[in-house]
Order: C-alpha cells, then structure tokens, then sequence
C-alpha cells in the first residue's frame, strides 16, 4: 500500500491526521431525549480507536419545531429519531463527546439538517416540505412560507454555533440524498415546484442552501471548516440534478458562499435507494463523481462509493479522484479497518459484504457486525470467561467459526467439527455467484480468524454420537445449518435440485430453467439469465425477494420487474416486464414430467406447461437440528445457533453466534 492514504491534509486550519473518514448516517445512537449518551460516545471512539482520520455524526436536527412534533415517538417515518442540537441544553453532552474523541488522533465533524420530504407522516412538520410528491403521507405537503425559510436558516445558524462552543472541529450543512434533506428537496427540478424566489431556475433553487450556508458561516465565523454534502449526481437523468448541473451552478455557488469542502455523494432516495449501493454493483463504482468535481473545485473533496480496502482508497488518492476516501459501511463492519491495515495486517479486515439486510432501517446494523453498539469486529470483546470450558461446535459456516473466534478470545478451549471439506457452510456456496461474490470476505475472514487464534478445526468429518461422549465438552454448540428439501410432485425426479444444490454445480444447469420461489430463487434467476439461461421463477407468493432487506430488495425487485410497486414488491406483472426471467407470481406447481413443469395461476386457473431441462427448487429451508434431541440431556450444556435454531439471514446467524459466545 502506498503513502497518500497516510498524509495529513489541512482544512481551513483543521488538520486531518490520514485521508480516510467515516461518513455520517443515519441512526447515531441517541437517548430518548434526543441527546448524546455514553452509547453515542463509545459509537465514535471506536472508530477514533481504529485509526479513522475524521468522523462525521449523522444529521443532528436543528429545528426545534422537528423536535417537539416528533419527541416520544419511536420512529420518524420508520426511521430512528436523530441527534438534536437546537438548543443550549445540549452543548454539556456534545462537549463530552468531543472530549473523549480529541483523546485520541480524530476529528470529528458535526452534520446538521432535516429531512425536509422524509419527515415524520404523524408529525405537522411533515407538511412543511417542497410539493407533494412520492410518498405515501396521511396528510398532503405544503411549501414552506418565506416567513419559515427565513426562520429555519436562523436556526441553522444557531445550531452551527453551537457546534463550535461544543468542541467539534468542523460542521456540515446536509443537502443529499433529495428527500432526506430540506436543502436537497429545495435543489433539485424533481421536487421543487415553487414559483416564487427560491423555485425555477438554477439561481433560485440555489438560494435556500447559499442563503443557509452564508448564515452559518457568519455564526462560526471564517476560521471555522464548514463542509456541506452534495448529491452531485441524483441518477435520475434529465429530470433531477444531473453532474453536469453541479459542477455549472451547484459547487461554484457553494464555494463562493463560504464551503471549505465538498463531502460528495450521488443519488436520491425518491423512487428508489440508489445512494445506497449494494453487492450488486462494483466497488468504487461511484468515484467518477469525486473525480468530476475535483476537476473545477477549488477546495478538498471527499470521495465515497463503497470502498471496503485501503488499497483501493490508496489507489483513488494517487490518481487524484478525491483528497479524502469516505468509508461508510465499511467501518460499520469493522471499525478497526484503518488501524488493521497501517499495521500491515489487512488479511484482520473484516469486508462488508453489501448485502444491506442490517442497513435496511437505517439503524447503523451490519449482517457481519449486528451487535449493539457494532463492536463485534472489534478485538474488544470484554473480559475472559468466568469460568474456561471446553466447548465444541458441531458445524463450520460462519455461525460456528464467529461463535468460536468470540468464544476462544474469551479464553475457552474450543473445536470445531465441520463435515464437509470447507469452512463457510451455506454461505461459501452463495458466493459462487456473481452477484452474491461478497458473501466470500466473511467466509475468509472468520477462516483466518481460525488459523491465527489456533483454533482446532477437524474437516470431512460427521461427527457420531458415542464420539461426541468420548470427547466430553463442557458444551455443545450446534451450527448445523439448514437444507432445503424437495417434495410434492418434484420429489424424485431426473433434473430437479434444490437451490444449493444448483449453485454447486452451477457450471452444469441446463439452458431452460425453471426455479420454484419467489423468496430465494430471485437472485439466482437473474444470476442464471444472465449467465444465458431462459428463466422461468413461478411461486404461489404475490411478493418478489421479501427475504431480502428493503434497500436490497429494491434493486432486485426492479431488475424483475421494472414497474412495479417497490415498497410491496407485488400485485399484477407489469406488461412490460422482461421476458428473461419471465415471473409469475400466484402460481403453484401441479406436475413434474420429463418434458415440462405445469403450473397453474391462482387468479384465472389457467394451467401453463413450462419447457425445461432443470427445475430448482429455492423454498422449503428446514433446520438441521437433529442432534439437539440427542443431546440435550446427555452433556451439560447444548445450545443452538445460527439456521440450526431457526433459518434466517447472515445476519441473524452472526448475531445469535456472537451473543451467545459473549455469554457462555
């Protein structure tokens, strides 16, 4: 790895000790309140532990009426409540913050806005937006008056002095993601329909945020680092903010105005997550953008577009794409991820896999990484055992291998017994698609983990009974996994195979495929059309990819069937929906033959004979939990994990691994 990444780099008189930061998101850990608790702080320093450069909160609300509307619920529109700041009640806890971040080599910048469309639909704030438009309210939205711009800037202003006395070393104004942000919804051609002074052409779309932006720069003075976030890029096309827009009007205004670094981003969340990439699309896809603007910006930029190693940030700083590499993601699935690789030990890193099922409310959950407060990847995993056991996991995918890794850093004596001849289980074999390749950095993580923690793995071996006696654990973890099983009219018929069967032997389906479920099988027939296969997917579901997270699930919904409703991924197949998959939902299976699967629809009983050379079967998982029955009065202990206990996602297996090693 080169240098760069190691450099300093001064903004405005903040100095930056590396080029990597960790962006600000949603779901900082909060209290009821609203404010800073002793979670919120341990949520940054670990981050300040692993050697992150700079730090940027998540949107802190500025506007007190935001804050009275919404205090005491749950959720804003199904999101966490954020951080507050809109009074001096605050500072004391912002303070304490900053304190113990400034112990160690971090800064750490606070980001203010609101969420302008993305309100609360309980709360009349919800109203106070740009138009009416997308989302599924219970009350219409209204423009906000010029009275409240007015006043909405002067609380901005407010908030980003108060920043400053709280010991932050920079603040952010956020104007991304369109409808997550007030000033975002205000720029954008999209959403503001307004006819008046701060609506039409680019000058007057502008002036809501150069309005705000000159404000808060006179609060905080001109010493100060104030950085605002910008989707350059909405990847709406004509119709939203496009890259050429921003570099014309969008930076040139924001400079002048006062910005000393442009924090750059791409997307909208109207319609459509895709400012929130998943393993579906290549890392460090996104980069062209900070390398756009680098091009006509006259101050830093910070780059962002799922970057998971420091090699590739190094390569990014060197060709110039940015001054500094955003890791979000990332170093939610391993805080430690800088400290990891200056040390030299990049094979410690713990990649995201992109899969967005923690990520899918925003609540800064990771699949790899799912315990509160997000330390799992750390090497922090409190004190030892009370009392050491000899423990042995029945079971090598990444539920077993992460319950042993937590498990033996707390001093136990640990085995693993996995039956096949490789480690990662049914999530090793996921990854033998193109689009769930990712899947892999948690298989090879966990399989270093257990050849440096010198954990005692036994391979090709089904363990019996009488040797599990012989072997006298003090417990007995099962990890066992799942399997899917084929019956009804496709049991014990020539070509047809579950779907883990399929992926192993991916290289010999046939050309006409038809995959029974709409669950599981949703990837897989895009994996398999795009790889040249006809692909039939039928199910008596009306729902597309739900055991996928929502963010996710989006991109896949939209590949099958590009009209559809996203948020419920069913009802009628649009007409114009691709041939290849062909989907067919409400759909059952009435007869296997050698030539053809027949099906019926559930809405006219018509009955359709499908062509095919294979039938994968992608429903049905069932736990692999026999031995529990034998067990359980026999040692002294046995527990179940991971689809063993009950079938899930990645995510589910990783946390009930980890909680359970943390208390055994």
């Amino acid at each position: 790895m080169g240098r760069k990444i190691l450099e300093p780099i001064t903004i405005n008189g903040m100095e930056v000790p590396n080029r990597i930061s960790f962006g600000p998101m949603l779901g900082n850990p909060n209290g009821e309140d609203w404010e800073v608790t002793e979670d919120t702080i341990e949520w940054f320093v670990q981050r300040a532990k692993g050697q992150v450069g700079l730090a940027i909160t998540g949107t802190i609300n500025p506007l007190k009426e935001v804050f009275e509307e919404n205090h005491g619920l749950d959720s804003v529109n199904g999101f966490p409540h954020p951080l507050t700041f809109h009074n001096d009640s605050y500072i004391e806890g912002y303070k304490k913050l900053t304190r113990e971040i400034h112990k160690y080599d971090m800064k750490i910048g606070a980001q203010v806005g609101s969420g302008g469309l993305k309100g609360s639909s309980e709360s009349p704030f919800a109203k106070r937006s740009v138009m009416d438009l997308l989302l599924d309210l219970d009350i219409p939205t209204e423009a906000l008056t010029l009275d409240e711009i007015v006043g909405i800037i002067d609380e901005m202003a407010q908030c980003a002095a108060r920043v400053k006395e709280a010991g932050f070393d920079c603040v952010e104004l956020h104007t991304a993601h369109g409808y997550v942000s007030l000033w975002g919804g205000f720029m954008s051609p999209l959403t503001n329909k307004r006819t008046d002074q701060y609506g039409g052409n680019w000058e007057n779309r502008l002036r809501f945020p150069v309005e705000t932006i000159q404000a808060m720069r006179k609060a905080v003075g001109p010493d100060f680092p104030l950085f605002v976030r910008i989707s350059v890029d909405e990847l709406f096309g004509p119709d939203g903010v496009t890259i050429e827009d921003s570099l014309k009007y969008t930076i040139p205004a924001f400079e002048e105005a006062g910005v000393d670094c442009f924090d750059v981003t791409m997307g909208t969340q109207l319609h459509n997550p895709n400012n929130i990439p998943p393993l579906y699309v290549p890392r460090g896809h996104f980069m062209y953008i900070p390398e756009a603007v680098k091009k006509v910006a006259k101050v830093p930029v910070i780059g962002v577009g799922r970057i998971l190693d420091l090699e590739m940030a190094e390569k990014f700083l060197e060709e110039g794409k940015a001054d500094i590499i955003c890791l979000g993601r990332q170093l939610l699935a391993d805080p430690e991820t800088p400290k990891k690789y200056f040390e030299g030990r990049p094979e410690d890193v713990r990649k995201c896999i992109g899969d967005l099922y923690g990520f899918g409310g925003c609540e800064e959950s990771c699949a790899i990484n799912p315990t509160p407060p997000n330390m799992v990847a750390s090497s922090e995993v409190g004190k030892g055992a009370d009392k050491k056991k000899k423990i042995l996991v029945i079971g090598g995918g990444v539920a077993g291998m992460e319950f042993a890794r937590i498990a033996t850093l707390r001093n136990h004596d640990v085995t693993i017994v996995e039956k096949s001849g490789k480690l990662g289980g049914n999530v090793d074999i996921l990854a033998n698609t193109s689009l769930n390749y990712e899947f892999r950095n948690i298989v090879d993580y966990l399989t270093v983990q257990m050849q440096k923690l010198k954990i005692d793995v036994s391979m090709c071996k089904n363990i019996t009974e009488e040797e599990i006696f012989q072997m006298n654990p003090d417990a007995v973890v099962l990890a066992t996994g799942s399997e899917m099983s084929i019956t009804g009219p496709a049991q014990d018929k020539l070509h047809v195979m579950t779907h883990i069967d399929a992926l192993k032997n991916i290289y010999t389906i046939g050309k006409r495929v038809v995959i029974q479920g709409l669950g599981y099988g949703a990837e897989l027939a895009i994996e398999l059309a795009e790889k040249g296969h006809e692909v039939v997917i039928f199910g008596k579901a009306t729902e597309i990819a739900s055991t996928l997270g929502m963010l996710r699930r989006w991109w896949v919904v939209k590949r099958l069937m590009p009209e559809a409703n996203v948020a419920r991924a069913d009802g009628d197949i649009p007409m114009s929906a691709p041939e290849n998959p062909k989907v067919m939902i409400n759909t059952k299976l009435l007869e296997v033959t050698a030539k053809d699967v027949i099906v019926q629809n559930g809405d006219n009983d018509e009955t359709i004979n499908i062509p095919y050379d294979n039938l994968i079967i992608s429903m049905g998982r069932k736990s692999n939990n026999q031995l529990y029955e034998i067990l359980k009065d026999k040692v002294p202990e046995v527990h179940k994990i991971g689809d063993c206990k009950k079938t899930g996602e990645i995510y589910d297996a990783m946390d009930a691994a980890n909680k359970l090693a943390r208390e055994i």
